[in-house]
């Protein structure tokens, strides 16, 4: 079990330890513990990007050991910003990211993770906890943030508990979903950028009330399901490897959101956050188009 009272004494290990810790669901116990440590002193607040200013690209791309001992120091002092890079990663993460957390997604874990999210769906949830839920700092709605580590899985148990004995919203011809969007004859990088071209139609209609924006998420989750079961002959195949795996990613991460949305989450809160994810996987598709030939 990692801690966060354990940490290693010299830089190289503590590197090693955050690039295990950014994959493990023991993140969300070490935040608590970081944030319960910190929380009665004046450190001024800093942003991710702050942290890790010209190093951001390389520690995406080859883990923490580009981070210096302050980075780090400012990264533990300031816990809830290891949420934002675990995101990331997952998000925006190279190899070296992608291989570790499929490493790490075992049988032993997948099993942990199932038992772990059926006994959240089953766990009847009383008015205060709901309200202390919506109310929550950012490092404490981990339940939500967490699913994208195993997505296939947990996409699998939320949809049964959220849309059991429930109609799935149909979904017309938009996104992904639109005729033609994934069979076009042409060059991957055409191909990558197109695919960001049909997420941006999520923007195209207005979600600006609770039913709007669920049956908008719901019908984007349901182009991510074409997305991932899609042929995809105009990529390599690590390229349709990468896209596979990231599209499972942003799925768990809608149903996350529809999670929340069904839970009471605040309309404005919910739609930003929809907002903000569709613009990072546009971002992800746009980024490897630039890499692929």
């Amino acid at each position: 079990m990692l801690t966060a009272f354990n940490l290693p004494e010299e830089t190289d290990e503590l590197q090693q330890w955050l690039d295990d810790l950014l994959i493990k669901p023991e993140l969300t116990s070490v935040v608590s513990q970081l944030s319960a440590v910190h929380a009665s002193n004046s450190i001024e607040e800093m942003s991710l990007e702050q942290i890790l200013q010209e190093q951001a690209d390389a520690v995406l791309q080859q883990g923490c050991r580009e981070l210096s001992s302050q980075q780090i120091q400012q990264l533990l002092t300031h816990p809830e910003r290891l949420l934002e890079l675990q995101e990331r990663l997952f998000l925006e993460g190279g190899t070296f990211w992608q291989e570790r957390i499929l490493a790490a997604s075992d049988d032993a874990e997948v099993k942990q993770s199932q038992q772990w999210l059926q006994n959240q769906m089953e766990t009847p949830q009383s008015a205060e906890e709901k309200v202390e839920v919506q109310q929550a700092p950012a490092y404490k709605t981990v339940s939500y943030r967490k699913i994208g580590l195993l997505g296939f899985v947990s996409a699998a148990l939320i949809l049964l508990a959220v849309f059991l004995n429930q109609e799935p919203a149909p979904a017309p011809g938009w996104g992904w979903n639109r005729p033609g969007a994934l069979t076009a004859d042409i060059p991957a990088p055409e191909y990558l950028n197109k695919l960001a071209d049909s997420a941006e139609e999520w923007f195209n209609k207005p979600t600006d009330t609770r039913a709007a924006l669920e049956t908008r998420l719901k019908q984007f989750r349901a182009g991510c399901e074409t997305l991932i079961n899609a042929p995809h002959p105009q990529l390599s195949a690590t390229d349709r490897a990468w896209l596979v795996e990231r599209c499972q990613v942003w799925a768990g991460k809608l149903d996350a959101q529809i999670v929340a949305l069904n839970q009471g989450a605040d309309l404005k809160t919910a739609d930003a956050e929809a907002d903000a994810l569709i613009r990072k996987l546009v971002d992800a598709l746009r980024n490897r188009a630039t890499t692929v030939s």
